[in-house]
């Protein structure tokens, strides 16, 4: 017996929103227990008790970023899958819903018929994803096979190749200037440079960072 798929949609704007609660009502196995307009609301109705399976979430919310919501409801409810539904299809977008912790990202060029089985596929423990998402993402796992770093030091080393300081990159990762520089010297080894420049250099030319 098919189990049903609890669905929570964030989504601000109203026409995309309506079309996707349209598609999600009418579903069989699928029942939309929430849907929102902003990332706050969605935040207070998981407070008051909401529960789904699989929360349907846009990054472009006026409220707050889709990335900080994943994190907020994965915070209040660690079995709740998230799904990325959006424009965006960068790196930075991409990787950083990952790392908040979604299971999923499709892109709003897909065909809405097929978000319903995307958001079950989440539910039955896949990860489901469009397919130029899939392919960046097996992109980004070759590099990172590739990498002599840890991923705290590859992200500190990306930060720098974007111009922070010790001190912002810190902050950025919730991290002390004296780990960043721990890691620095781990990186300079690993690289076998000795200058934020020659670092940025070598980070760029083995792939490290984009």
């Amino acid at each position: 017996m098919t189990k049903t798929t609890r669905v929570l949609l964030v989504e601000d704007d109203d026409d995309v929103r309506d079309s996707l609660e349209f598609l999600l009502t009418e579903a069989p196995d699928v029942d939309l227990v929430g849907s929102f307009r902003t990332g706050g609301d969605a935040v207070e109705a998981l407070e008051a008790g909401l529960r789904a399976h699989v929360a349907l979430v846009d990054l472009g919310l006026p409220d707050m970023r889709g990335q900080d919501l994943i994190r907020d409801l994965r915070g209040l409810d660690p079995a709740l899958d998230a799904v990325v539904l959006t424009i965006h299809e960068d790196r930075d977008n991409l990787m950083d819903a990952f790392r908040a912790g979604a299971t999923g990202y499709l892109l709003k060029d897909s065909a809405y018929e097929h978000v319903v089985a995307r958001v079950q596929e989440a539910h039955a423990g896949g990860a489901p994803m469009s397919p130029s998402i899939a392919r960046r993402v097996v992109a980004e796992l070759g590099t990172e096979s590739k990498s002599p770093l840890t991923p705290r030091e590859g992200e500190v080393l990306e930060l720098l190749t974007r111009g922070f300081s010790y001190r912002e990159a810190g902050r950025a990762l919730g991290i002390g200037v004296g780990t960043v520089q721990g890691h620095i010297k781990a990186i300079y080894r690993k690289l076998e440079v000795s200058s934020k420049a020659e670092a940025t250099a070598e980070a760029y030319r083995r792939g490290l960072v984009r």
